[in-house]
């Protein structure tokens, strides 16, 4: 029996996924800066998410939940926000990222959180523990067992699985890409993932 489109995309982002799950971890979120950078890439990509939302998206609620609580705890560290923008080349020529693909992330990254709010929350820091809004946020229903089914219901194979994974892996890319970049001004950062 083939396995459904959900572990296909599973296995086929699994390095994307990794390295960026690699890039927070060498992050010590206890510490104000490494705590600041990780907020602001969060922050970034998500706002670059939202521009992708539909009226259908399964994660919607919990992406403008997670902007405002990012937004508020970049705020109290005092750090200013990155603006990042990207060419709609980058997302296929119709610039707009599968709904499926950015349900898959932004819900994923949420139950990433467990162990990073352990290690959050064992900050000295007391600024650090006041940017609380993000870890914080209320558990409402986690939308994860809804994308788990709508990509269970995605043909293996299809133009839309292949849509959903190379998005999938160009959402991880960009997660990677502002890990990396985020200490170099942002000017730098908008020429690469700037629009018209």
């Amino acid at each position: 029996m083939q396995p459904s489109y959900r572990h296909q995309l599973r296995a086929a982002t699994r390095v994307d996924h990794q390295r960026v799950d690699d890039l927070f971890s060498a992050l010590d979120i206890a510490r104000r800066i490494d705590y600041a950078r990780f907020i602001g890439v969060h922050l970034a990509v998500f706002e670059v998410l939202r521009r992708h939302l539909t009226p259908t998206s399964l994660t919607r609620r919990q992406l403008l939940a997670g902007l405002a609580g990012l937004q508020r705890d970049l705020a109290t560290l005092g750090q200013r926000r990155l603006e990042v923008r990207h060419t709609p080349a980058e997302h296929g020529e119709a610039g707009a990222l599968d709904p499926l693909a950015v349900d898959y992330v932004v819900a994923g990254s949420r139950l990433g959180l467990k162990i990073l709010k352990t290690r959050w929350a064992s900050s000295s820091d007391p600024l650090v523990r006041a940017a609380n809004a993000y870890f914080t946020m209320p558990n409402a229903a986690s939308p994860w067992p809804d994308v788990c089914r709508a990509l269970s219901t995605v043909p293996p194979g299809s133009a839309r699985a292949g849509a959903i994974t190379r998005d999938t892996k160009r959402i991880f890319d960009l997660f990677a890409a502002l890990s990396v970049r985020l200490p170099v001004a942002s000017t730098e950062l908008e020429s690469r993932y700037s629009g018209p």
